[in-house]
């Protein structure tokens, strides 16, 4: 194993079979493709019913989980046949499970390449027939990971989360803060690549912010928004008077 060079993109291999998912991750230097990390491990409960395609996409999630600060610290060259963004991007509704691994992937710079030769590959996928005996769940930390590090004891901890968004020509943006007690924030900026209303941005906005709450195990959430319309409506104070804003609501109240 090397460190990686800055200014290289990482190259990530991905592999999965009914009983194991792993991925090696390289950078290619003169030519040579040099192993950085390789990280596996059991598929384990619900996950040994999961499709093909969802285990390779439960492979990339663990994979960014595990290894956020490489993803953070550079771009991500997946080299697979079939592509697990594409494949989480053409859902037809977005909720739990699916909705969950987007919002993960949502702040690293990632993009598929088709392979042109095998390379690396077939050492992922040997290396995946022999995962870890002991099952590394995805809540756990790396060293150095703080953004992990944040949610390892939210049970009794009161976090607010505050957010705000807005409406564009054609399209719209979403930005939220999560803090901890302790002064701790998380911050998270997302692009609404449809056309919207700046009520629906808000509304966007909010269901981001309680997604990612939830996903960290938040269990106390104080909210704050500067729309006093979402506010007021899903206190069920102000009356719904827009048809396309109900589900918003709806989704927010549960």
């Amino acid at each position: 194993m090397v460190a990686p060079v800055a200014g290289k993109p990482l190259i990530l291999y991905l592999t999965s079979t009914p009983r194991s998912i792993g991925a090696l991750l390289v950078q290619e230097v003169d030519g040579t493709e040099r192993p950085v990390y390789y990280i596996s491990r059991k598929v384990h409960g619900a996950e040994e019913r999961y499709t093909a395609i969802e285990r390779h996409c439960l492979a990339l999630v663990f994979t960014a989980q595990k290894l956020r600060h490489y993803f953070l610290s550079f771009p991500i060259q997946i080299i697979t046949k079939c592509d697990p963004v594409r494949f989480l991007l053409s859902r037809p509704a977005l909720t739990g499970r699916v909705a969950r691994w987007l919002l993960t992937l949502a702040e690293f710079d990632i993009s598929c390449v088709t392979p042109k030769a095998i390379k690396c590959q077939a050492l992922a996928d040997l290396l995946a027939q022999f995962p870890s005996g002991q099952c590394e769940p995805l809540e756990d930390c790396l060293p150095g990971d703080g953004f992990e590090a944040l949610a390892a004891s939210t049970d009794e901890q009161h976090w607010t989360l505050s957010f705000d968004g807005a409406a564009g020509s054609g399209s719209g943006g979403a930005g939220i803060v999560l803090q901890t007690e302790e002064g701790d924030r998380v911050h998270l900026a997302y692009k609404l690549n449809f056309p919207c209303s700046n009520n629906e941005a808000e509304y966007e906005a909010l269901i981001l912010g309680l997604i990612a709450a939830k996903e960290r195990g938040v269990k106390h959430l104080r909210i704050a928004g500067d729309s006093k319309l979402v506010v007021l409506q899903t206190e069920g104070i102000y009356a719904l008077k827009e048809p396309t804003l109900a589900p918003y609501r709806t989704t927010v109240q549960n």
